[in-house]
């Protein structure tokens, strides 16, 4: 996840458990408002490696349908 992911995002594991990843260069208003974040977090690697997965493909224009896929995954409103 790191080599795919760790040039826009730090991966951690979290304090309380579960894992986080916090981009390196934070992303405008407007971004913000086309359903992307600055700080993603989830239970599992695998939970967060989606929700990466639809933001690159967000801020990639390659589809708006990821915002979609991490709505449905449990996640709300994006993390700001």
């Amino acid at each position: 996840m790191i080599i795919k992911y760790g040039r826009r995002w730090d991966i951690s594991d979290s304090a309380g458990g579960g894992w986080m990843a916090v981009r390196r260069h934070g992303v405008s208003g407007r971004a913000l408002d086309r359903g992307l974040s600055n700080i993603r977090c989830a239970a599992t690697l695998e939970q967060l490696a989606g929700y990466l997965a639809a933001e690159t493909a967000i801020e990639d224009g390659r589809t708006i349908s990821g915002l979609r896929r991490l709505r449905s995954r449990g996640s709300s409103a994006p993390a700001r």
